[in-house]
């Protein structure tokens, strides 16, 4: 165990793998509970079309994904709160959009050498330093924004009326939780893969919502089980030789199927 934790690949893959479900599971409650959790699988999609364009427009793509992505993530925002597009139809939309413009450029991009399947499913142990680096920016800012706007964004998530009547900026606060979105997806799409991100933000607040109660105690059981998986997805992954992103899935969906099987006994008996 302690060669395998030597190499430096492993390393970078248990930091990001920690940024990341901590990114994940700090947006979850506030995403999922709120009825946007399509927002994080939508972008996604987005990322796709950015992080191509980026490859082929820059030696760093993600100087272009970023930007694109959040962007898109802010045009979603708007359509979702005009009257003429519900949420769901903008995310759709501008998704489906971007997805195929990236698979036109992947078609007819020059020089593009790298496999769409890699860009699916991601590969977390051939990340970069940059991609660590910012995973770990990531994760601050959104556990910064959160913490520091904890009390408005809970309110915003259980009853927007009262947020409005209460004067909380809730557009400028949406908007800002959405680009912080996006900017998690695109690090995700990298390491995790296009497929897969968006369960990162969906699962934790969904297996902990099984066993708690109260928004605090959900935020705190959804970091504690993602962090716990993730790092098990990644130690489980390596020896087998099978994606890191598809493992961690695969844990979150055994470990929701035993809480949704347990849960009902083990209340029964306390």
């Amino acid at each position: 165990m302690v060669d395998f934790l030597q190499y430096g690949f492993i390393q970078n893959a248990i930091l990001i793998g920690v940024a990341l479900a901590l990114s994940a599971a700090m947006l979850s409650p506030f995403l999922v509970l709120n009825q946007q959790a399509m927002i994080a699988d939508g972008l996604a999609h987005v990322s796709f079309a950015g992080v191509i364009l980026g490859i082929l427009l820059s030696s760093e793509a993600l100087y272009i994904a970023i930007p694109f992505v959040m962007l898109a993530s802010l045009l979603i925002k708007y359509l979702s709160t005009t009257k003429t597009m519900n949420g769901d139809a903008a995310i759709g939309l501008v998704s489906a959009i971007s997805f195929a413009i990236g698979l036109i450029l992947v078609k007819k991009g020059q020089g593009f050498s790298i496999s769409v399947e890699s860009m699916l499913v991601g590969n977390i142990f051939t990340a970069t330093q940059a991609d660590m680096i910012l995973s770990i920016v990531v994760s601050i800012l959104i556990s910064l924004f959160i913490l520091f706007f904890y009390r408005k964004l809970f309110l915003m998530t259980y009853d927007l009326n009262y947020a409005k009547f209460a004067k909380i900026r809730v557009q400028l606060l949406g908007y800002v939780l959405a680009a912080l979105t996006a900017f998690f997806i695109v690090i995700g799409v990298r390491t995790i893969g296009t497929l897969l991100i968006s369960a990162l933000v969906v699962f934790p607040s969904i297996i902990s919502s099984q066993w708690t109660k109260s928004f605090k105690n959900t935020l705190i059981v959804g970091i504690v089980s993602s962090l716990l998986i993730v790092l098990m997805g990644i130690f489980i992954a390596h020896p087998l030789e099978i994606p890191v992103g598809s493992t961690i899935v695969v844990l979150y969906a055994i470990v929701l199927l035993l809480s949704i099987i347990i849960k009902p006994i083990w209340r029964k008996n306390v």
